[in-house]
């Protein structure tokens, strides 16, 4: 295989501070332009599928991703290598379209004035709230720092140049702040089949400190991060490296990227088709993904 694609796989399977969509647009713009390039190979569907499989192995929290690469290791058997780039390209403006729409669903449910809060770096919220500016509806955004990479910066960087007024804390201050918020917004990593939401590590104080608080808890979403396979006991939290909390530390430091969020401590699942109860919606958002994916 080209080493550039093996480049390009391995910088996607080890990408650990990107949104889960900009990983899945960088893996379908990878698939994509390996077949556009090797169609014509005798070895092109081993390759393709050994792709799939890796990247789906390595990023195995990010549902949307698997579900992707599911597609596409089913379909190499289907159509032709000179069909699947088109195929291919079509799961991509899919799966591109899927946050703009999602955000015309969440910035319903944002006011101008109020105030939020949110965490880590999901483009469908910063999208969302992105739309809420573009229809003058501004706000205050208390923006969790994410440890240990600190994607929350940037989201607060994005907030404050859309006109929001972003209020960086730490991940441990938001129950400190959570009586002055009036709902939450998050991305999703991963909606599992018993309506366990998947997402940035800090989603479940988040989430909990809203229920004690009385305040909505949404998860802002496409249908293409459900996963019908997978339930909270299939669910591999993979650890990463200490040395990111503490550098050369002379006692036992553990470091977990995702959290699970119990359905019941989220308000709704927010999506490019509308929005499903963890708890009661999840026949019918398998449905619309099926419906949308095949």
């Amino acid at each position: 295989m080209n080493i550039e694609y093996l480049d390009r796989a391995n910088r996607i399977a080890t990408d650990n501070i990107s949104s889960a969509q900009q990983i899945l647009k960088d893996t379908l713009d990878l698939l994509f332009d390996f077949c556009v390039t090797n169609f014509e190979a005798e070895n092109f569907v081993r390759e393709l599928l050994s792709i799939s499989t890796a990247l789906s192995n390595a990023q195995s929290q990010m549902s949307a991703l698997s579900n992707i690469c599911r597609l596409v290791i089913s379909a190499s058997g289907k159509v032709t290598p000179g069909e699947m780039a088109l195929y291919i390209d079509a799961l991509r403006q899919k799966a591109g379209e899927a946050s703009s729409k999602t955000a015309s669903e969440a910035t319903k449910l944002i006011a101008n004035g109020k105030t939020y809060a949110t965490l880590s770096q999901s483009e469908f919220v910063i999208k969302s709230f992105e739309r809420a500016a573009n229809e003058n509806k501004t706000a205050t955004v208390y923006v969790m720092e994410s440890r240990p990479l600190f994607e929350g910066r940037q989201t607060a960087r994005a907030l404050k140049k859309m006109g929001h007024r972003p209020i960086l804390v730490s991940d441990a201050a938001i129950g400190f702040f959570i009586n002055e918020i009036d709902s939450a917004f998050v991305g999703a990593d991963a909606i599992l089949a018993d309506g366990t939401l998947v997402n940035k590590i800090g989603s479940y104080a988040l989430a909990a400190a809203c229920a004690i608080a009385k305040k909505n808890f949404y998860a802002v979403t496409s249908v293409l991060k459900y996963d019908s396979e997978k339930n909270i006991a299939g669910f591999i939290n993979k650890e990463e490296g200490a040395h990111e909390i503490f550098a050369n530390p002379e006692f036992e430091v553990r470091n977990f990227y995702f959290d699970k969020v119990n359905a019941e401590l989220v308000t709704a699942l927010v999506t490019e088709v509308g929005s499903f109860s963890p708890l009661s919606g999840l026949e019918a958002l398998n449905a619309a993904m099926r419906k949308m994916y095949g």
